[in-house]
């Protein structure tokens, strides 16, 4: 993070929840979405990537993940962003059998005045121009236009502004394999 925005810090639950229950819930359906058919339509089943990457572990994609939540933030001007926080523990998505995504979450708060299109477009575009990327703006009835980004090996974001100029953006990392030492359905 930049020194004008301050330091990423936890986001407390009832930070997360308080009054955004539906726009949440209607980001994690369409991040499940999002995962689903960039996993069927080419994502972790691409050719040459039907296996994660046999040398990225789940700290290591969970760290890629935060740092690329972190950059679609920095897309917009400092002096629009009054504050930025982010989530440190998520739990797994299943890319399939073996094959699983850390889930996060990072929020910041709009002072500027962009439009909702115009956030979900600066959402979309921030990692469209990487090789492996592509992103949409859907029309989501819960919560108005909302960006939808996919990434290499399952990597995937949504995300979207409230009426109170709060964004959020739900991530999912790569897939990657499950050593077993730990419960899948733990937090990380």
């Amino acid at each position: 993070m930049d020194a004008d925005r301050g330091v990423a810090r936890p986001v407390p639950r009832s930070r997360l929840t308080r009054g955004r229950t539906l726009t949440i819930s209607g980001i994690a359906i369409a991040l499940a979405v999002t995962v689903t058919v960039t996993v069927t339509a080419g994502g972790c089943a691409r050719a040459g990537e039907t296996e994660a990457r046999s040398d990225l572990r789940l700290t290591e994609a969970k760290a890629e993940t935060q740092a690329l939540e972190s950059s679609i933030a920095d897309a917009f001007p400092s002096d629009h962003v009054a504050s930025v926080e982010q989530r440190q523990e998520g739990v797994l998505l299943s890319c399939s059998e073996d094959l699983y995504q850390w889930t996060g979450a990072l929020e910041f708060t709009l002072s500027g005045a962009l439009s909702d299109r115009d956030v979900a477009e600066r959402l979309a575009n921030a990692l469209d121009s990487r090789d492996g990327w592509s992103s949409e703006v859907q029309a989501w009835e819960t919560g108005g236009p909302t960006a939808v980004v996919s990434g290499p090996q399952g990597l995937s974001f949504v995300g979207n502004v409230d009426e109170d100029r709060h964004v959020t953006i739900a991530s999912a990392s790569r897939c990657v394999a499950w050593s077993g030492d730990e419960s899948p359905f733990s937090t990380y």
